[in-house]
């Protein structure tokens, strides 16, 4: 009996010592991994940010030792958050707009800062890009599809005439670019992109004028992801930064949560250039400077195209000022702000020419 006991005491006592270095082990290797993951986002968030400031810049990241790591990209109530999928290692911005895909595992990832203007320059939008997705661009409007495949060289990219070209790569995601507006919401998934998982196949469609839909793949279908179309709020011209960051984000929820950072640092810009004065229709900042300037000039124009003429740049300022605060809370009051912008590019310009200054 004695002998028995003593046996039962030691296979008790080694299988709680056991456990008690088991159980050492899995704590160190969970705070080791906790200590990695957030060792990851921080260099992470330090290259994001400093591509982010580099205007016009495409940097080419070497991912390939976090090709285990799955980051994450979100942005809900006007904050961004960036991290590693499951583990608790975040960070939040609710400064800077990162336009991504909800998740990311690559090998390697494009980052690239194009300036976002209305008219003037309100910030720089950093794209994130993963080299796993294959961007097929199609549709009619021919002059964007022609500098869209001039501007992404170094992405995976190509132009195709419909849907029954698309010829799938393994292990690549895949995105369609409809830029007729007119393939997708008419079409079924095609044959070809039907073995992908739901997840892998989206589709990005820019119907009429400033707006865009997301797609995602459902089985043999194209199910719309947005119940209203997203507003593109950019003015014509090359590089639009409003319309390729819709092509390279996830959905409508985090395209417009990110947008909403760039109206909320134009209204602060309508202040500098307007002063607090400007939501009351007056002068003040910059525009109050150049006025006090040109008071006792009566030989230009300046005075009346700063405040005189019926499109003058005290007003026109005004509109953009109102239309951004109106912008921020309802997309569709978000043309406004497209036609508020596009009249005080012309005064100015009007500026440039009988006054060289500028008000921006």
């Amino acid at each position: 009996m004695e002998v028995t006991f003593n046996w039962v005491y030691i296979l008790i006592a080694g299988a709680v010592i056991l456990l008690f270095f088991v159980g050492l082990v899995a704590r160190q290797k969970t705070v080791s991994e906790e200590r990695l993951s957030g060792e990851v986002v921080e260099v992470m968030s330090s290259i994001l940010a400093g591509a982010g400031v580099s205007e016009k810049t495409k940097n080419f990241i070497d991912a390939s030792g976090l090709a285990d790591y799955t980051l994450y990209f979100s942005c809900q109530d006007g904050v961004g958050e960036f991290g590693i999928k499951d583990r608790p290692t975040r960070t939040q911005n609710s400064i800077d707009p990162i336009f991504a895909p909800r998740e990311v595992q690559s090998s390697r990832i494009v980052t690239w800062s194009l300036p976002y203007t209305m008219p003037f320059k309100v910030m720089d939008f950093l794209l994130v890009i993963p080299s796993n997705v294959k961007y097929y661009v199609m549709g009619n409007d021919a002059e964007f599809v022609h500098e869209f495949l001039n501007s992404t060289e170094g992405i995976e990219r190509v132009f195709v005439l419909g849907l029954e070209q698309i010829e799938p790569e393994e292990n690549l995601q895949v995105r369609i670019v409809d830029t007729s507006g007119a393939i997708i919401p008419s079409s079924d998934v095609p044959a070809q992109l039907q073995p992908f998982e739901d997840a892998e196949v989206s589709a990005v469609v820019f119907t009429g004028v400033n707006q865009v839909d997301f797609y995602q793949k459902q089985g043999p279908s194209w199910q719309k992801m947005n119940q209203k179309a997203a507003r593109v709020i950019s003015l014509p011209g090359e590089r639009d930064a409003a319309k390729y960051a819709a092509i390279f984000t996830a959905d409508d929820e985090t395209y417009w949560c990110n947008m909403n950072k760039a109206f909320t640092r134009m209204e602060i810009l309508t202040k500098v250039y307007g002063g607090e004065e400007i939501a009351y229709g007056e002068a003040g900042g910059k525009i109050g400077e150049l006025l006090s300037y040109y008071k006792n000039d009566i030989s230009s124009d300046c005075q009346g195209h700063l405040e005189q003429y019926n499109e003058n740049a005290l007003d026109a300022l005004t509109k953009l000022s109102h239309a951004t605060a109106a912008c921020r809370l309802q997309q569709e009051s978000c043309l406004d702000l497209i036609e508020a912008a596009d009249l005080l590019k012309k005064i100015n310009d009007k500026l440039r020419i009988s006054c060289s200054v500028s008000l921006y």
